[in-house]
């Protein structure tokens, strides 16, 4: 293309742009408002201004790197770091603060303790006992580990009681030397004035049991640290378990839990026959929620004491408990039943019986313990006769007195107690040779605690006119009716002995009564009798009714040799096929079977001493150690040449002893 045409088309071009805008401004609206502004009009870049765009103006955040978490991490634990520290320096600014506070109490309390002691000093020097004495007991108060301020106030406490005791105020006096003592055990003339006091007031100071009697007087009168110290005065002159409970009880009255426990079982050891230590063990059990332990030790409490009634409202309590707990479990009304008969509640007994029955019938411990029960009501019937008898007796009605413990020896012949009292009535009815027989009874049956009675027979002998020979037969003929028991009338089959059906009380059977194992006291001792009749039975369920120990029932001490020695009958020789049946029990260790042979075995053979001695063997091993001591015991009898027996006899003894011992100063169970 020529220049010519280049500048025609350029110029054509120029002149169509220059119509289309005029065109296009003719036909828009013109606008009259000022232009918005813009942010590039207000910024002055020249001065370095820059546009920062906000962290919420964009919805995506920037992680932080490893870096920056670092160096926040480090920050942070510094951070704890000043905290802690100064915590701790606040905790220790704390600590120093409270113990330079109470160092500051203490100084008070002991400058407050200081300046009452000195002003008791001078108030005694004054004379003024009972203001000092006031003064050195604050000073004790408020410093209590001061041992001379205790001496100082011991010291007040018995110049104010001699003063009393010259004024002859010797009750004043006594208090005073017993207070003096209790803040200073050591003030030996503290004691020795009190007892020289108590001598004025016409009491017998050396007495263990003057002690006690005064500890108790005290204790009514709630002057427990006067009581505390004139038990300690019984436990010096004469340890015993009755002052071994008294300790208990004090140490039990000011929360001293352990220690009382101590006493108590301490007591146990003293003698296994203490009913109230056993009890008191009962109410600490009780009070820890032992309920197992605490029925086990009320139960021996009132077995031992059936008149101790805390006891035995305490334990019946304890068997509501458990039936109201499980009314369906068949022990718990088992145990109801032996509670409410060791309690003479032999209705309510009875009842218990019933419910046990309807709910178990086969129940191993329901026929033992209504047997048991009989027993007991017939007891109860003896005691009432016999309680008779004591009253008419000291009356002075004789020949009534005779006529009621009569009726309680018809009941219980085996008792060693009636037939004392038996020999009492009868030697003071003029009846030497009854009273003779009577009181040979009694040592017959307990001869180690009867010489009281042994004395009497030897006695009513020369009143009566009786040579030793007629003597020593009479003693050998009671001896064999004891021991084939044949002595009295089987108590069961004894018509006032049967309690009557109306009142609910139940009846002995031929069964538990009258066959000859029974009599000889081979009858495996049930619940009711402190024995293991029943092993899948609770220990706590052994209950009995009252004391039927070995003493009172046949095949016990009864069997002891008679005066003169006189030889035992000849018996009747034992089949060899019973012999080889026991040595085959034997030989299993089956002990259980063993008894229950050589038990059929003394139905013919009741004086064969090496049957009875068999059997102790047995029962020893099966772990029946009372049944076993009365075995040995008539086998001894029966034949006293035999050491052996005698030897054996001692050894389970022993070990009876010891195990009574442990069980009392262990933990129940």
């Amino acid at each position: 293309m020529s220049n010519a045409h280049k500048f025609i088309y350029s110029l054509s071009l120029a002149l169509s742009l220059h119509l289309g805008l005029a065109t296009i401004q003719a036909n828009a609206t013109k606008l009259n408002a000022a232009p918005l502004p813009h942010e590039r009009d207000n910024k002055d870049f020249n001065n370095g201004e820059e546009t920062v765009i906000p962290p919420s103006a964009t919805r995506f955040k920037r992680r932080p790197d490893a870096r920056e978490q670092e160096k926040q991490q480090k920050a942070d634990d510094l951070e704890a770091q000043k905290n802690a520290a100064l915590a701790k320096k606040q905790a220790l600014d704390a600590e120093a603060k409270a113990q330079q506070q109470q160092v500051d109490a203490y100084n008070k309390q002991a400058q407050v303790a200081i300046d009452a002691n000195n002003s008791a000093v001078a108030l005694g020097k004054q004379g003024r006992w009972m203001e000092a004495i006031a003064a050195h007991e604050k000073a004790v108060q408020y410093d209590p580990r001061n041992k001379q301020f205790r001496v100082n106030l011991s010291a007040a406490r018995t110049a104010f009681g001699q003063q009393r005791m010259a004024q002859k105020d010797y009750s004043g006096a006594a208090s005073m030397f017993r207070k003096a003592l209790s803040a200073a055990p050591d003030n030996g003339l503290a004691g020795k004035q009190l007892v020289e006091c108590m001598k004025k007031s016409g009491l017998d100071a050396t007495n263990a049991d003057v002690r006690i009697q005064v500890g108790d007087q005290l204790a009514g009168a709630n002057d427990f640290e006067g009581a505390a110290i004139e038990y300690q005065a019984a436990m010096q002159i004469e340890p015993s378990a009755r002052t071994y409970v008294k300790m208990g009880d004090m140490a039990y009255r000011y929360g001293q839990i352990t220690t009382a426990t101590n006493w108590y079982r301490q007591a146990i050891v003293k003698d296994p026959n203490c009913g109230a230590a056993h009890r008191q063990l009962g109410f600490l059990a009780l009070a820890q929620r032992d309920n197992t332990s605490a029925a086990a030790s009320l139960r021996k409490a009132v077995i031992l004491d059936p008149k101790d009634v805390a006891a035995g409202q305490q334990l019946v309590e304890i068997w509501r408990k458990q039936v109201a707990a499980n009314p369906l479990l068949a022990e718990n009304h088992l145990g109801l039943a032996g509670a409410l008969q060791l309690t003479q509640d032999f209705v309510g007994a009875e009842s218990s019986y019933r419910k046990l029955e309807a709910l178990d019938p086969k129940n191993p411990g329901l026929e033992a313990g209504r047997a048991s029960l009989s027993r007991a009501y017939q007891h109860a019937k003896a005691e009432k006769h016999k309680l008779a008898s004591t009253t008419l007796y000291n009356q002075g009605l004789r020949r009534e007195a005779l006529a009621e413990i009569n009726q309680a020896v018809m009941l219980e012949p085996r008792n060693a107690e009636y037939q004392f009292l038996l020999g009492e009535c009868l030697e003071a009815n003029g009846d030497y040779q009854n009273a003779h027989q009577a009181y040979l009874t009694c040592v017959l049956i307990d001869p180690e605690n009867n010489k009281e009675a042994a004395a009497r027979m030897k006695a009513m002998q020369t009143q009566s006119g009786m040579t030793s020979q007629q003597s020593g037969k009479m003693a050998t003929q009671i001896a064999d009716k004891i021991t084939s028991g044949g002595f009295g009338q089987s108590p069961a089959a004894t018509p006032q002995a049967q309690a009557p059906q109306a009142q609910g009380y139940p009846q002995a059977t031929a069964s538990t009564a009258g066959s000859p194992a029974a009599e000889m006291g081979g009858m495996r001792k049930n619940m009711f009798e402190g024995g293991s009749g029943s092993p899948a039975l609770p220990q706590t369920m052994n209950f009995r009714t009252h004391d039927e120990s070995d003493s009172t029932q046949p095949g016990g001490p009864s069997a002891a040799a008679a005066p003169g020695g006189a030889a035992p009958q000849q018996t009747p020789a034992v089949p060899n096929d019973n012999l080889s049946k026991v040595a085959a029990c034997e030989a299993q260790k089956d002990y259980t079977g063993a008894v229950t042979i050589l038990r059929q075995l003394l139905s013919d053979n009741l004086q064969n001493p090496d049957i009875h001695h068999r059997l102790a063997v047995n029962l020893m091993s099966a772990g029946e150690i009372s049944e076993a001591i009365s075995e040995f015991r008539i086998a001894s009898a029966l034949n006293p040449k035999q050491k052996t027996y005698a030897e054996d006899l001692a050894r389970a003894m022993s070990i009876h002893k010891r195990s009574i011992t442990s069980d009392g100063a262990g933990a129940p169970q």
